[in-house]
């Protein structure tokens, strides 16, 4: 690549004619690459089965609930009647029926029996147990108020469901839900948010009764998917827009000369340009969200002309530092790539595009640091001026401590073992697949939708429940009940809800579920740990060709893990489906931290020339614009985000501890 250079060097007019026409192939097909924002991409789904849950999502995810809460029900209809006239003027009208979503609760009613429960089973189909259960239901359905628990007991008559089930139906007793089918559905949040917005402001004008303590709000699936939107949208303009201004900072800080930022900027630029067009020579659409995620590769692509610039202050000629920085660039390149391309096999879409964009930008960065950066970089010989960090007076006694090296020791088998531990005893899980714990929804709307949940179906539950009448009588059982249901005063049908879950007991839904969608994403996460482990490895041991190494410069990738798993999971941190992106991003940081101290160390111990210090003094300021392009979102307030935060301050703080410490520490012994 000198020699690339050198020719480079003679004939600029050859460079700048193939850089020109470069860019404008790329720029064009960037261009054509079409755009759309459905988050199912980020779902690992076959599309026959993304059809199928927008299906589902279009009949049951698309409701308006207003919920009136307080006083009691006959104040609550009144106003719900009062608040519907003036609804009238938008065209919609709300529907008021709970024994709706409670005979959609107990319709699952295998889901909702606690696997206790069928240890004693057989008692609960006794001619006595039964005669007891309709006394009992004849006299909560003669009691005033409690009209709302007849689709409970229809469909459980006997009392299967454990009695906090039943205290669920009752707390609601003091709430009115009335429903509205969005025209929009539950993901068109802008047509969405401006019907949300008219109801809203009916709301806010309505005067309540002074003397009671009713309150009305809005919630429903489209409510919080506008929450989420604008809560995202909030978010980001304030916490990109402080990360952007702190960079800039930071960067005019380190670099007083404005040509090192343009030079930045231009490396990055058609780093970008170039991944947007690889993409777009293998799909022509991609999801818009793919591209926001992929702004944080900024953080990683921003290294490679860092590097190069910061160096140049430490030698006599353009040649010179990119000979001595060349090495740990394309090392380290090839290894974050090699990581990035472990998202590129996944089922999930979006994650697809994501390492095909990610891996195709920093190559496209790497190549124009490696045979266009230098070109365009000062010819002249650049004082050696140290660049002022924060933290800088902290780095020779981390580098150089001997206590910080065994005490990382330590604390890594004290963590491994309580991993270890916990794990056997806990159940360790450090990925949590609930989508639902990635949304943004306030206090009253989690209460609100506890209510209204759907219940999940497990392929266990129905399991239970089909074995168990696959070796009983269905048909005597239902025989007994009507007896029984007769004398108490009850119709033959009026338990056909239960009758026909126990006579047609249905097998395990065969449709996707989104716990199958949960069992993919932990998969997918066991999967890029253990792929990104190897692709990593495996390039370190071909480019520095000997196994130790190899092996000195993974350890402190390795360790970082350990600690990260157990800092996470004392802080009650886990992985979910947004900041598991986060695994490849921290392996892609981390490596080439790794790479550069032990080439550094190489470069030391061959030419007898220091060269650490201009390392990590370019390692820090990478490091810290990493922090504050994704770590500052741990001011976020909406969860997904502020868990991207989070882990980018836990990953990059024990990745940058462990790079400067281990290596040093281990590479004596090489």
């Amino acid at each position: 690549m000198l020699n690339t250079y050198d020719f480079f060097v003679l004939h600029r007019s050859w460079l700048w004619g193939v850089v020109g026409v470069f860019v404008l192939l790329v720029a064009l097909l960037a261009a054509t690459l079409r755009y759309d924002e459905d988050i199912m991409d980020f779902l690992p789904v076959s599309s026959a089965e993304k059809a199928q849950l927008s299906t589902q999502a279009a009949q049951s995810a698309s409701q308006i609930v207003l919920v009136i809460e307080g006083g009691d029900e006959v104040l609550r209809e009144e106003i719900l009647d009062d608040l519907n006239s003036q609804f009238s003027t938008l065209n919609t009208q709300f529907v008021s029926d709970p024994s709706e979503q409670i005979a959609e609760l107990y319709s699952h009613l295998p889901a909702l029996v606690s696997d206790s429960v069928y240890a004693r089973l057989d008692s609960f189909f006794t001619p006595e147990a039964i005669r007891s259960a309709m006394e009992r239901d004849r006299i909560i359905l003669t009691t005033p108020g409690t009209s709302f628990l007849m689709p409970a007991i229809q469909a459980d008559p006997l009392g299967l469901v454990t009695m906090d089930m039943k205290q669920w139906a009752a707390a609601n007793g003091q709430k009115t839900y009335a429903f509205l089918d969005s025209p929009y559905g539950s993901t068109e949040t802008k047509k969405n948010g401006e019907l949300i917005d008219s109801l809203n402001q009916i709301l806010s004008a309505y005067h309540l009764p002074a003397d009671t303590s009713l309150s009305i709000r809005l919630t429903g699936a489209p409510v919080i998917a506008v929450g989420n939107a604008r809560r995202i949208k909030t978010d980001t303009l304030l916490c990109i827009g402080l990360s952007l201004v702190l960079i800039v900072i930071l960067l005019m800080f380190a670099f007083p000369r404005k040509r090192d930022l343009v030079l930045i900027l231009l490396s990055v630029s058609f780093g970008w340009l170039f991944g947007m067009a690889v993409l777009r020579l293998v799909v022509p659409t991609v999801s818009a969200i793919v591209l926001g995620i992929g702004s944080v590769l900024i953080g990683i692509a921003v290294n490679y002309p860092l590097h190069l610039l910061v160096h140049q202050r430490y030698t006599t000629s353009v040649r010179q530092t990119l000979d001595e920085v060349l090495s740990p660039l394309v090392v380290g390149n090839i290894t974050t790539v090699g990581a990035f391309m472990a998202l590129i096999p996944l089922q999930a879409t979006a994650l697809r595009h994501l390492g095909i964009f990610a891996s195709a930008m920093l190559v496209g960065t790497i190549l124009f640091c490696i045979f266009v950066l230098p070109h365009l970089m000062s010819a002249e010989p650049t004082p050696v001026r140290e660049i002022k960090l924060p933290f800088s007076r902290l780095k020779p006694f981390i580098s150089n401590s001997k206590f910080i090296p065994w005490m990382i020791v330590g604390v890594t088998v004290v963590a491994a073992v309580y991993l270890g531990v916990v794990g056997a005893k806990e159940g360790l899980e450090l990925f949590d697949a609930n989508l639902t714990h990635i949304n943004y929804m306030t206090p009253e709307q989690q209460s609100d939708m506890a209510g209204l949940d759907k219940v999940h179906i497990s392929n266990e539950k129905w399991k239970l429940w089909t074995e168990y009448w696959s070796s009983h009588d269905a048909e005597t059982t239902v025989a007994t009940i009507q007896k029984e249901a007769a004398e108490a005063g009850f119709r033959p049908e009026a338990f056909q809800p239960f009758y026909d879950q126990i006579t047609h007991p249905r097998s395990p839904d065969e449709a996707f579920s989104f716990n199958k969608i949960a069992e993919r994403l932990s998969a997918d996460f066991d999967y890029i740990g253990a792929c990104c482990s190897l692709i990593v490895f495996v390039f370190l041991w071909i480019s520095f060709k000997k196994f130790s190494l190899a092996l000195l410069a993974f350890m402190p990738m390795a360790l970082s893990w350990i600690w990260i798993f157990a800092i996470m999971h004392l802080t009650g941190l886990q992985f979910n489906i947004v900041n598991i992106i986060l695994a490849t991003f921290i392996f892609g940081q981390g490596d080439d931290y790794t790479i550069f101290i032990v080439e550094g160390l190489l470069y030391e111990r061959r030419t007898g020339k220091v060269i650490l210090p201009q390392y990590r003094q370019s390692i820090i300021l990478s490091a810290l614009i990493m922090l504050l392009g994704i770590g500052i979102l741990v001011f976020a307030v909406h969860p997904a985000m502020h868990s991207l935060g989070l882990v980018t301050l836990i990953g990059m703080s024990v990745v940058l501890l462990m790079a400067f410490t281990i290596p040093p520490f281990l590479f004596r012994y090489c």
